[in-house]
């Protein structure tokens, strides 16, 4: 039985040709001699005991499986590292009984590029081709194995070798990691129901192993409603804000420019990019000074578990109370924190 998990799981990783070429047969002597019986047989039993026998699987009714959402909390991809701005994220998906393969799906399909995405994302699996991945019955168990890679790096991964071993018990496939790139495997997620959890009907909002989390649903009859549109939010923070106290109009011979900084922390434990942007109001700062300019929004990476500091000088020409606004997002869009204070400039 662990071989009917194993199997979909080497099929949805790309590693069965792979392993099957890695594992040499074995010849096994044939014994050409019979052996002396010295052993006393038992007498032939009498017992009119009727044969045991193996109930079959039970078979579900028509079911229907739809993956609406996917999320990447990690895309392992810096864009100063790899050269291109976002990971491009392909999904492997296969389903599966207690018997056999159902399904094996490739989003998006091949020939479509794969979704361009960055870190702590959500993409609409609807927005590259049917979210439906499988509609049939199932016989005994229902499984279902989601894999993510980035297609720039490639699906196989030393990652993968890792996972392969520890299941198989083939210590032997560390071998594979010398001639394998070192490309790694985003996430994955699996589950088995039985017919007592009716096969899984629901909706499933889940956390896959690795970075990738998935919502799906699978019903029989009428669908479950699907997920509104999810988010992931990063543990990152907006910290030690400091404004002027003494900020002032400028002249026509004074800029007066005042020092403003902030943090952003960052708790994850990898390094994140991260946006922010300034909002003021009723007025803007002016941020050129001598030809220098401060900017008023701007992308960093900040460090696993650090914190980057942003410097900046303004300087104003009205005077009054102002609504001080610090957003970060990640991604771009996605508010992770803010910070809003009043800032008073004198003339």
């Amino acid at each position: 039985m662990r071989w009917l998990r194993i199997v979909p799981l080497l099929y949805l990783l790309g590693f069965l040709p792979i392993v099957a070429s890695c594992i040499e047969p074995t010849s096994i002597p044939i014994q050409t001699t019979q052996p002396s019986d010295t052993t006393t047989k038992p007498p032939a039993s009498t017992s009119t005991e009727r044969p045991t026998t193996t109930p079959a699987p039970v078979q579900s009714p028509s079911i229907r499986i739809a993956l609406d959402y996917f999320g990447v909390r990690n895309t392992r991809w810096i864009p100063q590292v790899g050269g291109e701005p976002l990971a491009k994220i392909q999904l492997v998906v296969v389903v599966s009984d207690a018997q056999k393969n159902l399904a094996t799906r490739s989003i998006p399909p091949e020939g479509i590029p794969g979704f361009d995405m960055d870190f702590f994302q959500v993409r609409a699996v609807r927005e590259k081709t049917d979210p439906v991945i499988f509609t049939g019955s199932a016989t005994g168990t229902l499984t279902v194995y989601v894999a993510a890679y980035n297609i720039n790096k490639g699906p196989v991964t030393k990652a993968q070798i890792d996972v392969l071993s520890k299941w198989l018990g083939f210590p032997g496939l560390d071998i594979l990691k010398t001639t394998v790139p070192d490309k790694e495997l985003i996430g994955y997620y699996w589950h088995t129901w039985s017919p007592s959890l009716n096969w899984g009907v629901g909706r499933h909002d889940e956390q896959g192993e690795g970075d990738l989390r998935v919502w799906l649903r699978i019903g029989s009859g009428q669908m479950p409603e699907p997920a509104q549109q999810p988010v992931l939010k990063p543990n990152a923070k907006i910290e030690d804000v400091k404004l002027p106290n003494d900020a002032k109009i400028r002249t026509s011979l004074d800029y007066r420019s005042s020092a403003f900084s902030f943090t952003l922390a960052n708790y994850e434990s990898f390094e994140l990019p991260i946006y922010w942007r300034l909002e003021s109001s009723p007025n803007r700062p002016g941020n050129e000074i001598n030809f220098v300019i401060y900017p008023t929004d701007g992308k960093v990476t900040v460090p696993s578990k650090g914190k980057v500091a942003i410097n900046a000088r303004y300087w104003f020409t009205t005077s009054g109370d102002y609504q001080w606004k610090y957003i970060a997002e990640c991604p771009k869009g996605n508010q992770v924190d803010f910070w809003i204070g009043t800032l008073r400039v004198s003339k």
